[in-house]
């Protein structure tokens, strides 16, 4: 392995340990409290989704309220929002502290916009303008109503039962561990907030919060995907800059580099990037730009930082589209990477690459809105290749690859030159058909429709009803245009003949200029391809059904 790809992938040993043992030997130790509030609040939640939120409960009896905040900050927002369903099962496991004192600590410590908040949005709570007055509920009010312990309010609790008891037992602890007098007033205080001033303020804290541990929001993580002016973006890399880029160091979740730690190492060991690491001295200064790339990837694509499979996920695309951008701008040359790699952030590395995803996009889309390339009304690209078909697809995601049926993400310039050429290879069939062949999509469809074929119309795509229109033109047909009959089958030579570069090249009236001529040669092959590939040199004459270069018209049927 490259020296600097060791000193990449190396990691604390320390993560190595399985988060039971940890817990065990935490709440082994002579002051557990005290340990268990040593660790760092991102140590405390990789711990607690480490072992299980079922089975780390007890860790709650001695965390801090610090610890609990993060955990909250980490997990109960979605953008913006609060997730009522995260937040109940946190409640539900606040619950289960044992100790009143702890228990008032952490909610005494914990952003009280959040709780408010929570119970703003499940409860409704009533009082009579007098003491001595009938408080008056509601019609279609939920069911579950209950007077709190000091006879004032009236709550009504979800018409969900377990809810209902979750918020129950919340209010009748609050009242428990705070007095009566501070439990009034804060159910007075929530009844009185406003649900979207309550929801704003605990996302600006939040917000604030997370950034100490290279965390950001949703929307401001979502830029890495922002469409750009690729050719001025690459150029405005490769300017000459001398200063070298500050990356800070962040208490970073275990999980993040857990996911490094667990990448195949083959698949960087190769790559440019793995290359160019070699040649720049701040490796360490990379590694951790890395694993902040990771975490926004994995912020901006909707995962949890506890989810395990969306962090290796958010680390492959990083890794990928880092080689990609690199190999894009510096246009593969060394002292140009070294010098970007070294005063350049990486996620503009990702944006440049995700960019140029996007045009190789564009020019799919550019393809399939014509509409010349399916003769099957459920199926868009029927008139390509198996092959052709499933680049084409990867490259109409919405996030584009270079196959559909390969999650792998574009992670150099051969994939995209690759998927380059398929897109330019699909726009010359239909050069091919309209100009030399002077056929449409429709003559397609009637071709394949109106005669009895081995393999049915969706076995027919532009390079078998080519090599059958030039076979029958070689043979000198009346009536090239229709399916080779079996026993009408010339002889494997001369089917490779009559798709030879030659007699394509002089179905063309007029002379072609150097890269038409060159991309009607590379057809020419790929016809001869297909050919070979299901034509055994030895067989005379060849099993219809898999003769797939050819459509072959069944005679029984006819």
């Amino acid at each position: 392995m490259h020296e600097s790809l060791a000193l990449l992938f190396q990691t604390d040993t320390s993560l190595r340990v399985k988060p039971r043992d940890k817990m065990n030997a935490l709440l082994e130790c002579q002051n557990t409290k005290e340990a268990v509030c040593a660790l760092s609040p991102i140590e405390f939640y990789d711990l607690y989704h480490g072992v299980g939120a079922n089975d780390a409960l007890e860790l709650l009896n001695y965390c801090s309220a610090e610890q609990i905040q993060t955990c909250f900050d980490l997990d109960i927002w979605r953008d913006d929002h609060i997730d009522d369903y995260v937040l109940t099962s946190w409640v539900e496991q606040l619950l289960t502290i044992e100790e009143d004192d702890q228990f008032k600590e952490i909610w005494n410590n914990i952003d009280p916009e959040v709780m408010a908040l929570y119970l703003h949005r499940n409860v409704h709570i009533y009082m009579a303008e007098n003491k001595d007055d009938e408080v008056e509920i509601p019609e279609g009010e939920s069911p579950n109503v209950a007077q709190t312990p000091d006879f004032t309010f009236w709550i009504a609790y979800p018409e969900d039962n377990t809810r209902a008891e979750i918020l129950h037992k919340l209010v009748d602890r609050l009242y428990a561990v705070l007095g009566i007098d501070k439990a009034w007033s804060y159910m007075e205080t929530m009844h009185w907030e406003l649900e979207a001033e309550l929801e704003e303020t605990g996302y600006h804290f939040r917000t604030e919060r997370i950034r100490e541990y290279g965390f950001m929001p949703r929307d401001e993580a979502y830029a890495i995907y922002a469409p750009c002016r690729l050719e001025a973006e690459a150029e405005a890399m490769r300017r000459e800059s001398h200063t070298e880029l500050y990356v800070r160091h962040f208490d970073m979740p275990s999980r993040v580099e857990n996911a490094l730690l667990e990448y195949p190492k083959e698949r960087v060991e190769q790559t440019f990037f793995a290359h160019i690491l070699d040649q720049v001295h701040n490796q360490a200064s990379i590694k951790m730009a890395l694993l902040l790339l990771t975490q926004r990837v994995a912020t901006a694509d909707g995962f949890q930082p506890h989810e395990d499979q969306g962090l290796r996920e958010s680390l492959a695309l990083a890794l990928a589209y880092v080689n990609l951008g690199l190999e894009y701008v510096s246009r593969c040359d060394d002292d140009v990477a070294v010098r970007i790699l070294q005063t350049q952030p990486l996620s503009k590395l990702f944006m440049i690459a995700h960019n140029v995803t996007l045009e190789l996009r564009r020019k799919a889309k550019i393809l399939t809105v014509r509409g010349h390339l399916s003769i099957i009304e459920d199926a868009h690209l029927s008139l390509l290749t198996d092959a052709q078909r499933d680049c084409v697809e990867g490259l109409l995601e919405s996030r584009p690859r270079p196959a559909y049926s390969d999650m792998t993400p574009f992670a150099s310039m051969k994939d995209v030159a690759h998927a380059a050429q398929v897109i330019a290879d699909v726009a010359l069939r239909e050069v091919f058909f309209g100009e030399a062949a002077h056929k449409t999509k429709d003559d397609i469809a009637m071709f394949a429709y109106t005669h009895e074929i081995y393999g049915g119309v969706e076995g027919v795509n532009f390079d078998n009803v080519a090599a059958t229109w030039l076979v029958n033109k070689r043979m000198k047909l009346d009536d090239p245009w229709r399916p080779i009959r079996l026993s009408e089958i010339p002889s494997r030579e001369a089917v490779l003949q009559a798709v030879s570069p030659e007699s394509i090249l002089a179905l063309y009236k007029s002379t072609l200029d150097e890269t038409t001529s060159a991309s009607q040669t590379r057809f020419a092959h790929q016809l001869t391809s297909n050919i070979l590939s299901c034509w055994p040199e030895n067989e005379k004459h060849p099993d219809p059904r898999l003769m797939t270069a050819l459509v072959i018209e069944n005679e029984e049927d006819v």
